[in-house]
């Protein structure tokens, strides 16, 4: 698009005068769950008015787009997180050395069939206002990580934000931006720099990053001091739901500057199954202007209940507020202990996409896909144990039965929509063609079916036992 002046301010904020091309309390109270609305098919890529006197909107300067696009509404998982590298790591790695791995990544990705991968700005790449206006170099991660992502077929999710998205409170101790014109400035330049229409473009872009996420879990950095922070300050006065709507309503008019057909989420909400969570949203929504900023909700759940409960609460939860929009849950996975074994964490995939479906999700995202190697530090992390794979040290990594049914439940999905799905007892949903996914328990087979486990085709007669799905 035609550079505004306030994008030639982000472009400057950014370093981009030369611009240079371009790894991871309780139950809220049950409220009645509204009908879910029909909602018009939506994909993101209808016709781009085009440039007056210029280039046509819609021209991109690689040698094609990317071929499979995610539509908004149609069931499909992704992985959160799974193309990245450590910031422990990135330290002394050359861009190019960086650019390598994320390949491997996302070809690791590819691998079991996630359709969509999530950034993230606490993590990678780490473009938040605040990185950027301290390390303009830090563009180039991004270039690389969409590069590597579209590369590989996948839809990216890329976030922006003020600061870091995890740990906000280390670098500052407000959370408001002290000059909203400029932040607005940085979000539209960097959503201009991947939107495909060939003007101010990332060199060699496939296609347009058509999925922005402003910022991450601000309903904990309202409730938790962060880790390391540096100095004490009261998080409850710390990113209020005030304060991330203007974050929220400022990102979005930015984003929506740069490309009309980009589609806005609002940050992953942290505990949305609690009142904590919840209330913070309907706080947030309750800000004129915050509700209609938000084109997809997103949610995030990382509960160790083995029947997916407190995820189909979150989720009813803020579809309560927001009953007409898609929501999308962005982050959750379930990590192994003495409790909860490999096979359980395994099943849980396909319990979480089943609880998330019956309340109306269309997307799932399980975080992640390999953990580090295990060591008294790795082992100390809080997500240690939650990802698909295991890695040794040497750095090969080896499936556990979540990756085995996160894959064949992709495999499934390719052709068999979620969306629409309704309960077919305990532990199954039947989809609308009359395919059952089955979640827990077992069932007999009339027809056809195969474990998700393993792989393994039933045929009539045979006891499937879930994870499965079954005719």
């Amino acid at each position: 698009m035609t550079r505004s002046p306030a994008c030639a301010v982000g472009l400057v904020l950014l370093g981009c005068s030369g611009l240079i091309p371009g790894k991871h309390g309780g139950h809220a109270e049950e409220r009645a769950r509204p009908e879910r609305p029909e909602r018009p098919e939506r994909d993101g890529r209808g016709a781009r008015p085009e440039q007056q006197g210029g280039r046509p909107k819609g021209t991109v300067l690689a040698e094609s787009p990317l071929p499979n696009p995610v539509p908004v509404s149609a069931f499909a998982l992704g992985l959160n997180e799974s193309v990245s590298i450590p910031a422990r790591l990135v330290r002394g790695m050359s861009i190019e050395l960086q650019a390598a791995e994320l390949v491997k990544d996302a070809a690791a990705t590819v691998s079991v069939g996630a359709r969509l991968v999530r950034g993230h700005t606490g993590a990678y790449p780490s473009v938040s206002a605040w990185d950027l206006a301290r390390s303009p170099d830090r563009l180039r991660q991004a270039d690389a990580w969409v590069a590597a992502v579209q590369g590989a077929g996948l839809e990216p999710v890329m976030m922006v934000s003020p600061w870091p998205g995890n740990d906000t409170g280390r670098v500052t101790d407000h959370y408001l931006p002290d000059d909203m014109a400029k932040y607005g400035a940085y979000v539209q330049a960097l959503v201009e720099r991947y939107d495909g229409d060939g003007i101010d473009d990332m060199p060699q872009l496939r296609g347009p990053v058509r999925y922005w996420e402003v910022d991450n879990e601000p309903d904990l950095k309202n409730s938790m001091v962060a880790r390391g922070a540096g100095a004490p300050y009261d998080a409850a006065s710390f990113c209020t739901p005030a304060e991330y709507a203007k974050v929220l309503i400022a990102s979005s008019t930015a984003i929506k500057a740069a490309s009309s057909e980009a589609r806005v989420l609002n940050a992953g909400l942290y505990r949305p199954f609690s009142e904590q969570g919840s209330g913070y949203f309907r706080d947030v929504v309750a800000v004129p202007g915050a509700l209609a900023a938000i084109e997809i909700l997103s949610a995030h759940t990382y509960h160790d209940d083995l029947d997916g409960e407190r995820l189909a609460v979150g989720v009813r939860n803020l579809r309560f507020y927001a009953p007409t929009q898609p929501i999308w849950v962005t982050e959750t996975s379930l990590g192994t202990n003495a409790q909860i074994s490999a096979e359980d964490q395994g099943r849980m995939v396909a319990t979480f996409t089943a609880r998330a479906a019956l309340e109306g999700a269309d997307k799932l995202f399980w975080h992640t896909l390999a953990d580090p190697p295990a060591d008294n530090v790795t082992e100390a992390m809080p997500m240690f144990g939650h990802s698909l794979f295991s890695t040794d040290a040497s750095g090969a990594r080896t499936p556990k039965p979540a990756a085995e049914v996160y894959k064949n439940l992709a495999a499934f999905l390719a052709s068999h929509d979620l969306n629409g799905c309704v309960p077919d007892g305990d532990g199954a949903v039947k989809l609308r063609d009359g395919s059952v996914l089955l979640y827990a328990g077992s069932r007999l087979v009339i027809t056809e079916g195969a474990s998700l486990r393993t792989g393994a085709a039933f045929k009539p007669g045979d006891n499937a036992v879930a994870p499965a799905w079954v005719r």
